[in-house]
């Protein structure tokens, strides 16, 4: 009897044991992820990526240690509804990535046209265990090619792209440039969060390097605008080279703010002659809206001169 007693005692304390053991590793675990946090932000809802092109993701982390990797995969959600045939891809963007918060994501353009999820993991080490994870708050959207259309300035004979559920307004007196925003907001000026145009300039500056230009271009041309703020060389998809800048600028009410971005293109043409003469020597695609970010850096990468049209 005494042994029976000793062996439900000895049972007794060894699962206590195994229970205390799971509970320290849970906690361990738990205790491991305390504090730490990573967030999508772009692309994290509402934004339209073109496939075929360059998108920048791009995530924060806090208390994450620094040799701690990022993997990324996307999904496809309805609407519109999956069909069953030609939705095939890889479920991975990428692994193994390190923590710098952005990633250039070359969009395949074998993702089916539609609207997805991206999800975002942080981790110590393959196989993935115990992650830290995040993912767009809203669904994004992939479109083909043939959800752009392309605005052509025939009097200056340069051309952008814009999407399809966008339209534009054409400067009616100047017919340098256009203003462009979703069909979905209000019709009127204040809802283009995009515009392009066609800028001149002082006759001293006429013939300045594009390079040295672009650096102080803002001030020479705009009111209030002080200094360069950043300055960032592109490259369209048609090989013209630009320059993506961001200024210091004075309000009426002399606080000191950073400008949205301000992307320049070599565009020199002289319109007229004697007093009449016009040297126009950029073309300007200026982002409005924050909002409109995305949009703003595909379209940069449209932008061509129309060598047909000349």
């Amino acid at each position: 009897m005494k042994n029976k007693i000793w062996r439900i005692f000895v049972l007794i304390i060894i699962l206590i044991g195994i229970i205390t053991i799971i509970l320290l590793v849970h906690k361990k675990t738990n205790s491991s992820n305390e504090g730490q946090k990573i967030t999508l932000i772009s692309p994290n809802g509402s934004e339209i990526v073109k496939g075929g092109s360059t998108f920048t993701i791009k995530w924060s982390t806090q208390n994450i240690p620094a040799a701690d990797k990022i993997s990324i995969s996307i999904r496809r959600v309805p609407p519109p509804p999956l069909s069953e045939e030609g939705q095939e891809f890889d479920p991975l963007v990428a692994v193994n990535l390190e923590n710098t918060g952005s990633y250039d994501w070359n969009v395949s353009s074998m993702y089916p046209e539609g609207n997805y999820i991206l999800g975002i993991n942080s981790y110590a080490s393959l196989p993935i265990t115990n992650p830290i994870s995040d993912e767009s708050d809203t669904v994004f959207r992939i479109t083909k090619d043939g959800d752009w259309q392309t605005y052509v300035n025939g009097k200056f004979k340069y051309s952008v792209s814009y999407p399809k559920d966008w339209t534009y307004r054409e400067f009616p007196d100047t017919k340098t440039g256009a203003g462009f925003r979703p069909l979905s907001s209000t019709a009127d000026v204040s809802s283009e969060c995009i515009t392009i145009d066609k800028k001149g300039t002082a006759e001293n500056e006429y013939y300045t390097p594009f390079d040295e230009y672009a650096k102080i271009a803002a001030p020479v041309e705009i009111q209030n605008y002080e200094k360069l703020h950043s300055i960032e060389q592109i490259k369209t998809e048609s090989g013209i080279i630009g320059y993506k800048t961001t200024w210091i600028y004075k309000t009426f009410g002399g606080e000191e703010k950073i400008s949205l971005p301000i992307t320049y293109f070599e565009n020199k043409k002289i319109i007229g002659s004697g007093k009449a003469e016009s040297k126009y020597k950029t073309v300007q695609i200026i982002l409005n809206n924050e909002n409109c970010g995305e949009i703003y850096n595909q379209m940069l990468s449209t932008f061509a001169i129309s060598e047909l049209l000349q």
